[in-house]
Order: structure tokens, then C-alpha cells, then sequence
């Protein structure tokens, strides 16, 4: 191989190794107003990916904490660490009620893609949220974080 070829190989990585760079810097979401119901999802998501998951268990509403315990959450979000870290979140919609909202977000995956790039995979996940006292509160998680589940109605029969 010539000099010259090898300085083009070069230059082609580090357009590649920028344009990867600058679309990742690029794809920083906005920060949501403070104290709205898409904000308490936004701030979750940062805490789950960054480890925090004491900050992201009171996140939660009280009647969810009933049906999850800590050390449960935090080995279910252990093991979504790494999906979410390498992830953007872009709000989608928000459905507000006096006291409930949903907030809709696309997950946007970014994986190293051999030899040289990147693939993307993009999903939908919905978090539901209770107002307690002043502070919005999510109230159920899709899976595979351990707490979707709601309290069973005692009363109501399975037949």
C-alpha cells in the first residue's frame, strides 16, 4: 500500500469517527419543563442509566412500591443499565389529567456496528404517572423492569 492510499483510508476514518461524534452530540434531547410528568421521566431514564437507582426507586409511586421492592428494582434495572446508557429518549406525547398522565417516549438504541459505524434500533415505551401531594409519580413501567405489575383487586374473583 501506498502513502497516498493510506492517508485516504485515513481521512475516510476520521469522517466516519466524526460523523459519528457529531450525530450523537447532536441527538441530546432537550430538557423537559421542571415538575411536569415528561421531566419525572426524563430525570428516571438518567438515573437508571447512570446507576442511581435509589433516586430512580423514588421515582415511583407509593401504590407501586407496594408490588416492587428496592432490591428487586434495582436488579431489574441493573441488567437495563447498559440498554438504556447507550440510549437517547425523545418525548413523544404527553396525556395530562388533573392527576394522571402518560408519557410516551421513543427509546432510541445506538450499538458499535463492526468493522467501522454504528446500528440503530428505536422503540416506544409508555410510563404512566399519579400525582401525589404536589409531585408527579410513575405509577407503572413496561417490562422488563420488574414493577409493571398492579395490585390485584382482593375482592374480584378469577372465574
Amino acid at each position: 500500500m501506498n502513502k497516498a492510499s493510506i492517508l485516504v483510508c485515513i481521512a475516510i476514518g476520521l469522517i466516519l469517527v466524526t460523523s459519528v461524534i457529531a450525530l450523537n452530540i447532536g441527538n441530546k434531547p432537550s430538557k423537559m419543563p421542571e415538575g411536569s410528568p415528561a421531566r419525572i421521566v426524563q430525570i428516571f431514564l438518567e438515573y437508571i442509566s447512570s446507576e442511581n437507582y435509589e433516586s430512580a426507586y423514588n421515582s415511583l409511586s407509593i401504590e407501586l412500591k407496594k408490588t416492587c421492592s428496592f432490591t428487586d428494582f434495582a436488579a431489574d434495572s441493573y441488567n437495563e443499565k447498559a440498554r438504556y446508557s447507550r440510549s437517547t429518549f425523545k418525548h413523544l406525547t404527553t396525556h395530562l389529567d388533573d392527576l394522571e398522565s402518560v408519557v410516551l417516549v421513543e427509546v432510541i438504541e445506538v450499538e458499535p456496528a463492526f468493522p467501522i459505524g454504528t446500528s440503530e434500533n428505536s422503540y416506544q415505551e409508555k410510563f404512566n404517572l399519579v400525582k401525589e401531594n404536589t409531585n408527579w409519580k410513575i405509577s407503572q413501567l413496561q417490562f422488563p423492569i420488574n414493577c409493571l405489575m398492579t395490585l390485584e383487586n382482593p375482592d374480584k374473583s378469577n372465574d
